[in-house]
């Protein structure tokens, strides 16, 4: 829980976050475009793979990205990343911005250490009869395979939020007000001349104080 300390203690989430989507998007870019020759160009593929991180402009279309080079390519979807960051942020303001952050990362890290503590108490049993079977040292095996599962969480964490903070926002809601009681409209109201009512029934100027104080109603509340 390293890194959920390091977001509680204010580590800098936007220079982090940016750099997980420029990992994603040139992981995404190497994948769709393995040479610089265009023989083997999945265009298609990979506008529908960045546009599942964040909405395109229609001038990126497979037409115009088909006369750049790879490296223009990545860079024209990072360019455009980091710009629509920067629109959000400003929409939803810095402070809200920060907390959308912590959230996603907060949440993204939390669910996916509880599978992957899950997945390791698993792997912690079947190592054991995979290594009596070969006859290796199970504490080696369980290294090699906790460190490699290690690594699939780390990826799996970037992909998530990646593919996260472009479409969540913050919705604010109101506690719903509750009604004050009798004796609170009495005291915040005692400039008014309403009677109270009790019961049903006006509170005579004469009658006991409802407020329990032992006095008329007409030398305490109902002044």
């Amino acid at each position: 829980y390293g890194e959920r300390r390091k977001i509680l203690g204010g580590v800098d989430l936007k220079a982090n976050i940016l750099s997980m989507v420029k990992e994603e998007l040139q992981g995404m870019v190497a994948a769709h475009i393995p040479d610089e020759r265009g023989i083997d160009w999945d265009l298609d593929s990979l506008i529908a793979d960045v546009s599942a991180i964040l909405p395109l402009p229609p001038a990126l279309n497979t037409n115009a990205l088909s006369q750049l080079k790879r490296k223009e390519i990545e860079d024209k979807f990072i360019e455009q990343a980091e710009a629509l960051y920067e629109e959000r942020e400003k929409e939803l303001g810095s402070d809200n911005m920060r907390v959308l952050e912590r959230l996603v990362m907060l949440r993204t890290i939390d669910n996916l250490w509880i599978e992957h503590l899950t997945n390791m108490e698993d792997m912690r049993q079947d190592v054991g009869l995979y290594a009596m079977g070969r006859q290796r040292d199970p504490l080696v095996i369980y290294k090699n395979e906790g460190y490699k599962q290690f690594q699939s969480l780390l990826s799996t964490i970037q992909h998530d939020v990646v593919h996260t903070i472009y479409h969540v926002s913050i919705v604010k809601r109101e506690v719903p007000r509750q009604a004050p009681s009798p004796m609170a409209q009495v005291a915040a109201g005692g400039k008014s001349r309403k009677r109270l009512k009790v019961g049903g029934k006006k509170v005579g100027r004469n009658d006991p104080c409802p407020c329990g104080s032992g006095k008329k109603y007409k030398y305490c509340c109902g002044r």
